[in-house]
């Protein structure tokens, strides 16, 4: 096997993981996530990057354990006052995938790799995937027994496990997968980031929604009703007092 082959497999694994990462979000779309172990914040798409209307966002794809939750929200303002998910909950849900996805990385971007440029035996390439799949049918075992906290029925787990053994970085992106697809979050974003983010994140996540509630005033209509809603919203934030 030449070296150009070589890297050329890397780099595919690398760009099936971050293709399978990256998210496509509405302007009134955001994620919630963790900072740390405690505290949560909002990310949004780049304005600048669209695809088909949608921002492009890059989760920090050095932190795959980490679930991202996505919300979306009302520019004329939250119809509800408060959350009716329990967020402490969903901080520990993961928490047992985070090791076997570790591991699922490792094997992939660490091992295999040094096994192929360095060490290319038959025992150490069958070593690396021995390992590597170890890994993906534990995590997969860990989401089977706690599919009901996912939502997961019988058929979609298999249709994961599927994708997850034929494409091995699929799997390391687990963690992200299971979480956005929880059919239960459905809470607007800004109501939500009012109650869960500290002071200080809220103060920079407001100025998101902030320019992006001017940017629909800016192609609003004058006189109507959705005008009227959204400088009101805008007001709202403005005049907010702090936490």
């Amino acid at each position: 096997m030449s070296l150009s082959v070589e890297f050329q497999l890397l780099m595919l694994a690398v760009g099936l993981y971050v293709f399978d990462s990256t998210l496509l979000l509405y302007p009134n779309e955001g994620v919630l996530t963790l900072i740390g172990k405690d505290k949560w914040r909002i990310m949004f798409g780049s304005d600048n990057t669209r695809v088909r209307g949608k921002e492009v966002l890059f989760p920090n794809l050095l932190l795959p354990h980490r679930p991202v939750f996505k919300l979306s929200w009302e520019y004329e303002g939250a119809k509800l006052d408060a959350s009716a998910v329990d967020w402490k909950v969903q901080k520990t849900l993961f928490k047992e995938l985070a090791l076997p996805v570790y591991l699922i990385g490792i094997a992939q971007f660490i091992m295999f790799p040094y096994v192929i440029f360095f060490y290319l035996t038959d025992l150490s390439i069958i070593c690396s995937l021995v390992f590597l799949y170890l890994s993906i049918l534990l995590s997969l075992f860990l989401v089977y027994r706690k599919r009901d906290s996912f939502y997961i029925s019988k058929s979609k787990f298999f249709s994961i496990s599927f994708e997850c053994l034929v494409c091995p970085p699929v799997a390391f992106n687990l963690v992200r997968k299971l979480s956005l697809s929880l059919p239960e979050i459905k809470e607007d974003l800004l109501m939500v980031s009012k109650i869960l983010l500290e002071p200080e994140i809220w103060r920079d996540a407001k100025g998101q929604f902030i320019s992006r509630i001017i940017e629909e005033i800016n192609f609003e209509e004058e006189g109507t009703s959705r005008f009227a809603n959204l400088n009101a919203n805008l007001d709202n934030l403005l005049n907010e007092p702090g936490k």
